[in-house]
Protein backbone atom coordinates (compact mmCIF):
# COMPACT_ATOMS: atom_id res chain seq x y z
CA UNK A 1 0.00 0.00 0.00
CA UNK A 2 1.40 3.52 -0.53
CA UNK A 3 0.16 5.78 1.42
CA UNK A 4 1.61 9.47 0.80
CA UNK A 5 3.60 11.81 3.50
CA UNK A 6 2.62 9.67 6.65
CA UNK A 7 4.18 13.05 8.23
CA UNK A 8 0.58 14.53 8.02
CA UNK A 9 -1.20 14.65 11.32
CA UNK A 10 -3.47 12.06 11.96
CA UNK A 11 -2.14 9.79 9.55
CA UNK A 12 -0.84 7.43 11.29
CA UNK A 13 -4.18 6.85 13.72
CA UNK A 14 -6.02 6.62 10.31
CA UNK A 15 -3.81 3.58 9.22
CA UNK A 16 -4.11 2.15 12.55
CA UNK A 17 -8.19 2.66 12.46
CA UNK A 18 -8.46 1.20 9.22
CA UNK A 19 -6.21 -1.57 10.37
CA UNK A 20 -8.47 -2.81 13.25
CA UNK A 21 -11.50 -2.33 10.95
CA UNK A 22 -10.89 -4.68 8.47
CA UNK A 23 -8.38 -6.78 10.60
CA UNK A 24 -4.77 -6.14 9.16
CA UNK A 25 -1.82 -8.02 11.04
CA UNK A 26 0.78 -6.49 8.85
CA UNK A 27 0.45 -3.40 6.76
CA UNK A 28 3.12 -2.79 4.23
CA UNK A 29 3.82 1.59 3.25
CA UNK A 30 5.49 3.06 0.78
CA UNK A 31 6.28 6.21 0.29
CA UNK A 32 6.18 7.70 4.14
CA UNK A 33 8.81 10.70 4.01
CA UNK A 34 10.17 9.67 7.30
CA UNK A 35 13.95 10.46 7.93
CA UNK A 36 16.22 8.04 9.01
CA UNK A 37 15.64 4.37 10.46
CA UNK A 38 13.77 2.88 13.63
CA UNK A 39 10.81 1.57 14.69
CA UNK A 40 8.12 3.18 17.08
CA UNK A 41 5.26 1.90 19.41
CA UNK A 42 1.50 3.84 18.86
CA UNK A 43 -0.89 1.91 20.74
CA UNK A 44 -1.61 -1.69 19.78
CA UNK A 45 0.95 -1.33 16.67
CA UNK A 46 4.33 -0.54 16.08
CA UNK A 47 5.92 0.71 13.39
CA UNK A 48 9.69 -0.23 11.82
CA UNK A 49 10.51 2.09 9.15
CA UNK A 50 13.55 2.90 6.95
CA UNK A 51 13.55 6.22 5.46
CA UNK A 52 16.54 8.31 3.63
CA UNK A 53 18.34 11.49 4.64
CA UNK A 54 16.03 13.29 3.58
CA UNK A 55 11.92 13.19 3.99
CA UNK A 56 11.26 11.50 0.53
CA UNK A 57 10.29 8.34 -0.82
CA UNK A 58 10.64 5.63 2.12
CA UNK A 59 9.01 2.36 3.59
CA UNK A 60 7.40 0.94 6.59
CA UNK A 61 5.76 -2.23 7.86
CA UNK A 62 2.87 -1.31 10.25
CA UNK A 63 2.55 -4.94 12.86
CA UNK A 64 -0.26 -5.68 15.27
CA UNK A 65 0.97 -6.25 18.91
CA UNK A 66 0.07 -10.03 18.47
CA UNK A 67 2.64 -10.02 15.80
CA UNK A 68 4.95 -8.41 17.16
CA UNK A 69 6.60 -11.43 19.72
CA UNK A 70 6.79 -12.96 16.91
CA UNK A 71 9.37 -11.15 14.95
CA UNK A 72 13.19 -12.47 15.13
CA UNK A 73 14.87 -10.42 12.94
CA UNK A 74 14.98 -6.46 11.20
CA UNK A 75 16.27 -6.17 7.88
CA UNK A 76 16.69 -2.44 7.48
CA UNK A 77 17.86 -1.21 3.77
CA UNK A 78 17.12 2.18 2.25
CA UNK A 79 14.20 3.95 1.72
CA UNK A 80 13.12 1.44 -0.96
CA UNK A 81 13.23 -2.06 1.44
CA UNK A 82 12.37 -3.01 4.31
CA UNK A 83 11.50 -6.94 5.96
CA UNK A 84 11.07 -8.73 9.19
CA UNK A 85 11.37 -12.33 9.54
CA UNK A 86 8.82 -13.87 11.71
CA UNK A 87 8.97 -16.97 14.00
CA UNK A 88 5.69 -19.10 12.40
CA UNK A 89 4.11 -22.86 12.01
CA UNK A 90 4.86 -24.82 9.95
CA UNK A 91 7.63 -22.26 8.60
CA UNK A 92 9.18 -19.42 8.91
CA UNK A 93 8.07 -15.68 7.57
CA UNK A 94 10.23 -13.41 5.34
CA UNK A 95 7.95 -10.26 4.92
CA UNK A 96 9.43 -7.42 2.87
CA UNK A 97 7.89 -4.19 2.27
CA UNK A 98 9.21 -2.47 -1.56
CA UNK A 99 8.75 0.60 -3.23
CA UNK A 100 10.35 0.11 -6.94
CA UNK A 101 11.42 3.57 -8.53
CA UNK A 102 9.04 5.14 -11.17
CA UNK A 103 9.01 5.10 -14.84
CA UNK A 104 10.78 8.30 -14.47
CA UNK A 105 13.65 6.26 -13.36
CA UNK A 106 15.61 4.28 -15.81
CA UNK A 107 15.82 0.16 -15.55
CA UNK A 108 19.57 0.34 -14.36
CA UNK A 109 17.80 1.73 -10.66
CA UNK A 110 15.21 -0.78 -11.10
CA UNK A 111 17.41 -3.56 -11.44
CA UNK A 112 19.62 -2.35 -8.52
CA UNK A 113 16.48 -2.77 -6.13
CA UNK A 114 15.83 -6.25 -7.61
CA UNK A 115 19.61 -7.34 -6.57
CA UNK A 116 18.86 -5.95 -3.32
CA UNK A 117 15.80 -8.34 -3.10
CA UNK A 118 17.35 -10.99 -4.29
CA UNK A 119 20.13 -10.81 -1.60
CA UNK A 120 17.92 -10.35 1.29
CA UNK A 121 16.39 -13.53 -0.14
CA UNK A 122 19.75 -15.89 -0.55
CA UNK A 123 20.66 -14.60 3.10
CA UNK A 124 17.00 -14.65 4.83
CA UNK A 125 14.60 -16.35 2.65
CA UNK A 126 16.33 -19.95 2.00
CA UNK A 127 15.16 -23.19 2.77
CA UNK A 128 11.57 -23.93 4.32
CA UNK A 129 11.24 -20.19 5.32
CA UNK A 130 7.92 -18.25 3.35
CA UNK A 131 9.07 -15.49 1.58
CA UNK A 132 5.99 -12.65 1.17
CA UNK A 133 6.69 -9.28 -0.68
CA UNK A 134 4.40 -6.74 -1.30
CA UNK A 135 4.79 -3.45 -2.48
CA UNK A 136 4.48 -0.47 -5.25
CA UNK A 137 6.53 -2.35 -7.85
CA UNK A 138 5.19 0.59 -10.51
CA UNK A 139 5.06 -2.11 -12.95
CA UNK A 140 1.55 -3.85 -14.52
CA UNK A 141 1.92 -7.78 -15.41
CA UNK A 142 -1.22 -7.35 -16.98
CA UNK A 143 -4.32 -10.06 -17.34
CA UNK A 144 -2.63 -12.28 -19.45
CA UNK A 145 -1.68 -15.35 -17.74
CA UNK A 146 2.27 -16.46 -17.55
CA UNK A 147 3.35 -19.80 -16.99
CA UNK A 148 2.28 -20.29 -12.51
CA UNK A 149 3.61 -16.91 -12.29
CA UNK A 150 0.80 -14.59 -13.50
CA UNK A 151 -2.98 -15.62 -13.41
CA UNK A 152 -5.39 -14.49 -15.79
CA UNK A 153 -7.24 -11.99 -13.38
CA UNK A 154 -4.58 -9.30 -13.58
CA UNK A 155 -5.63 -5.83 -14.92
CA UNK A 156 -4.44 -3.92 -17.96
CA UNK A 157 -1.80 -4.65 -20.52
CA UNK A 158 1.50 -5.85 -19.83
CA UNK A 159 4.42 -3.54 -19.92
CA UNK A 160 8.00 -3.60 -19.88
CA UNK A 161 8.28 -2.94 -15.96
CA UNK A 162 5.50 -5.77 -15.58
CA UNK A 163 7.97 -8.16 -17.48
CA UNK A 164 10.68 -7.33 -15.40
CA UNK A 165 8.83 -8.25 -12.61
CA UNK A 166 7.97 -11.45 -13.84
CA UNK A 167 11.43 -12.15 -15.30
CA UNK A 168 12.59 -11.74 -11.39
CA UNK A 169 9.56 -13.79 -9.85
CA UNK A 170 11.00 -16.87 -12.37
CA UNK A 171 14.71 -16.37 -11.21
CA UNK A 172 13.08 -16.68 -7.69
CA UNK A 173 10.43 -18.79 -7.63
CA UNK A 174 7.23 -16.65 -7.06
CA UNK A 175 3.90 -15.77 -8.05
CA UNK A 176 1.81 -12.83 -8.43
CA UNK A 177 -1.12 -13.62 -5.67
CA UNK A 178 -3.29 -10.91 -6.81
CA UNK A 179 -3.57 -11.95 -10.34
CA UNK A 180 -4.92 -15.73 -9.25
CA UNK A 181 -8.08 -15.19 -7.26
CA UNK A 182 -11.62 -13.50 -9.92
CA UNK A 183 -13.10 -10.20 -8.24
CA UNK A 184 -15.17 -8.04 -9.62
CA UNK A 185 -12.56 -5.09 -11.33
CA UNK A 186 -13.22 -2.71 -8.18
CA UNK A 187 -11.46 -5.33 -5.51
CA UNK A 188 -8.67 -5.69 -8.88
CA UNK A 189 -7.14 -2.38 -9.28
CA UNK A 190 -5.15 -0.83 -6.72
CA UNK A 191 -4.47 3.07 -8.44
CA UNK A 192 -6.73 5.39 -9.32
CA UNK A 193 -4.83 8.14 -12.17
CA UNK A 194 -5.26 11.93 -10.52
CA UNK A 195 -8.40 13.67 -12.68
CA UNK A 196 -9.00 10.53 -15.15
CA UNK A 197 -9.95 8.27 -13.07
CA UNK A 198 -8.31 5.72 -15.23
CA UNK A 199 -7.65 2.37 -12.66
CA UNK A 200 -4.66 0.30 -12.74
CA UNK A 201 -2.68 -2.87 -11.15
CA UNK A 202 0.46 -1.72 -9.74
CA UNK A 203 0.77 -2.85 -6.46
CA UNK A 204 1.22 -6.83 -5.71
CA UNK A 205 1.96 -9.22 -2.87
CA UNK A 206 3.93 -12.22 -4.32
CA UNK A 207 4.55 -15.79 -2.50
CA UNK A 208 6.86 -18.48 -3.41
CA UNK A 209 5.25 -20.94 -5.43
CA UNK A 210 5.58 -24.02 -2.68
CA UNK A 211 3.09 -21.99 -0.35
CA UNK A 212 0.99 -20.90 -2.91
CA UNK A 213 -1.96 -22.66 -0.95
CA UNK A 214 -1.49 -20.73 2.16
CA UNK A 215 -3.09 -17.99 0.48
CA UNK A 216 -6.46 -17.49 0.90
CA UNK A 217 -7.47 -14.48 -0.33
CA UNK A 218 -6.45 -11.28 -2.03
CA UNK A 219 -8.32 -8.25 -3.10
CA UNK A 220 -8.66 -4.57 -2.79
CA UNK A 221 -10.30 -2.86 -0.13
CA UNK A 222 -11.41 0.50 -2.06
CA UNK A 223 -13.57 2.07 0.61
CA UNK A 224 -10.94 1.72 2.89
CA UNK A 225 -9.76 5.51 3.28
CA UNK A 226 -6.12 5.62 4.08
CA UNK A 227 -6.36 9.14 2.52
CA UNK A 228 -4.11 7.97 -0.68
CA UNK A 229 -4.90 7.58 -4.56
CA UNK A 230 -3.50 3.82 -4.04
CA UNK A 231 -6.51 0.92 -2.53
CA UNK A 232 -5.62 -1.20 0.21
CA UNK A 233 -4.56 -4.19 -1.08
CA UNK A 234 -4.82 -7.12 1.23
CA UNK A 235 -4.11 -11.10 1.36
CA UNK A 236 -5.53 -13.57 3.60
CA UNK A 237 -2.67 -16.06 5.11
CA UNK A 238 -2.81 -19.65 6.66
CA UNK A 239 -0.13 -19.82 9.25
CA UNK A 240 0.24 -19.67 12.81
CA UNK A 241 2.80 -17.62 15.14
CA UNK A 242 5.15 -18.28 17.20
CA UNK A 243 5.54 -15.88 20.43
CA UNK A 244 9.37 -15.54 20.65
CA UNK A 245 9.54 -12.18 22.14
CA UNK A 246 7.39 -10.73 25.35
CA UNK A 247 6.72 -7.71 26.86
CA UNK A 248 8.15 -6.88 29.79
CA UNK A 249 7.05 -4.20 32.62
CA UNK A 250 9.36 -1.04 32.13
CA UNK A 251 10.80 -0.21 35.40
CA UNK A 252 11.09 2.93 36.56
CA UNK A 253 14.08 5.04 36.59
CA UNK A 254 15.87 7.20 39.37
CA UNK A 255 15.71 10.75 38.95
CA UNK A 256 18.94 11.18 37.86
CA UNK A 257 18.80 15.01 37.43
CA UNK A 258 17.58 14.96 41.17
CA UNK A 259 20.39 12.93 42.12
CA UNK A 260 22.77 15.51 40.62
CA UNK A 261 21.07 17.93 42.36
CA UNK A 262 21.15 16.26 45.78
CA UNK A 263 24.47 14.87 45.19
CA UNK A 264 25.64 16.50 48.31
CA UNK A 265 22.91 15.54 50.86
CA UNK A 266 22.88 11.64 49.01
CA UNK A 267 26.97 11.87 49.98
CA UNK A 268 26.65 12.71 53.49
CA UNK A 269 23.48 10.55 54.73
CA UNK A 270 24.80 7.67 52.60
CA UNK A 271 27.89 8.12 54.76
CA UNK A 272 26.38 8.50 57.84
CA UNK A 273 24.69 5.32 57.41
CA UNK A 274 27.24 3.12 56.12
CA UNK A 275 29.72 4.77 59.08
CA UNK A 276 26.44 3.16 61.76
CA UNK A 277 27.01 -0.45 60.30
CA UNK A 278 30.33 -1.14 59.77
CA UNK A 279 31.22 -2.80 63.13
CA UNK A 280 28.23 -4.81 62.20
CA UNK A 281 29.02 -8.77 61.83
CA UNK A 282 28.22 -11.66 59.22
CA UNK A 283 29.40 -12.69 55.94
CA UNK A 284 30.05 -11.19 52.69
CA UNK A 285 26.39 -11.63 51.06
CA UNK A 286 24.62 -10.36 54.59
CA UNK A 287 27.30 -7.25 54.74
CA UNK A 288 26.45 -6.58 51.10
CA UNK A 289 22.79 -6.42 51.85
CA UNK A 290 22.88 -4.14 54.70
CA UNK A 291 24.94 -1.68 52.29
CA UNK A 292 22.68 -1.83 49.65
CA UNK A 293 19.97 -1.50 52.01
CA UNK A 294 21.93 1.67 52.91
CA UNK A 295 21.95 2.79 49.19
CA UNK A 296 18.25 2.33 48.30
CA UNK A 297 16.71 3.58 51.27
CA UNK A 298 18.60 7.47 51.01
CA UNK A 299 18.31 7.31 47.48
CA UNK A 300 14.64 6.25 47.91
CA UNK A 301 13.61 9.26 50.58
CA UNK A 302 16.22 12.05 49.15
CA UNK A 303 15.49 10.98 45.13
CA UNK A 304 13.05 9.53 44.06
CA UNK A 305 11.96 7.64 40.71
CA UNK A 306 11.11 9.68 37.91
CA UNK A 307 7.06 10.02 37.42
CA UNK A 308 5.42 8.81 34.37
CA UNK A 309 3.57 11.48 32.85
CA UNK A 310 0.74 10.11 30.71
CA UNK A 311 -0.12 10.66 27.18
CA UNK A 312 -2.44 12.70 26.15
CA UNK A 313 -4.44 11.36 22.79
CA UNK A 314 -2.80 13.85 20.14
CA UNK A 315 -5.54 13.26 18.45
CA UNK A 316 -9.11 14.38 18.57
CA UNK A 317 -12.45 13.66 18.36
CA UNK A 318 -13.09 16.38 15.59
CA UNK A 319 -10.06 14.55 13.61
CA UNK A 320 -11.36 10.91 13.62
CA UNK A 321 -14.90 12.21 13.07
CA UNK A 322 -13.20 13.81 9.73
CA UNK A 323 -11.62 10.26 9.09
CA UNK A 324 -15.27 9.40 8.96
CA UNK A 325 -16.71 11.74 6.74
CA UNK A 326 -13.77 11.23 4.17
CA UNK A 327 -14.50 7.48 4.28
CA UNK A 328 -18.10 7.91 3.90
CA UNK A 329 -17.89 9.87 0.30
CA UNK A 330 -14.82 8.24 -0.61
CA UNK A 331 -16.55 5.55 -3.15
CA UNK A 332 -19.49 7.75 -4.25
CA UNK A 333 -19.00 8.50 -7.43
CA UNK A 334 -21.07 12.16 -8.73
CA UNK A 335 -19.46 15.53 -8.72
CA UNK A 336 -20.19 16.71 -5.67
CA UNK A 337 -19.07 13.59 -3.39
CA UNK A 338 -15.54 14.13 -5.27
CA UNK A 339 -15.88 17.92 -4.54
CA UNK A 340 -16.51 16.73 -0.61
CA UNK A 341 -14.09 14.14 -0.59
CA UNK A 342 -11.41 16.29 -2.14
CA UNK A 343 -12.37 19.88 1.05
CA UNK A 344 -12.17 16.99 3.81
CA UNK A 345 -8.52 15.72 2.78
CA UNK A 346 -7.06 19.28 2.79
Amino acid sequence: MECQDMNQAGKLENLKTEMEKNEVSVLGVSEVRWKGQGEIRSGDYTVYYSGGEWAERGVAIVVHKSVVRSVVKKIVCNDRIIALKLKAEPVDILIMQVYMPTSEYEDDEVEKVYDTIEEILQEDGRGDTNSIILGDWNSIVGDEPYQNIVGSHGLGRRNHRGQMLIDFCERNGLIVTNTWFKKPKRRIYTWKEPGVWRRHQLDYILVKHRFRNSVKDVKTLPGADIDSDHNLLVAKFRTRLKKIIGFRKRRPRWDLEKLYAQRQSVQETLEEKLGAIEGESGNAEVQWNNIKECMLDTISVLVGKVEKIARKPWVTQEMMSKMEERRKWKNVNNEESRRKYRRLRN
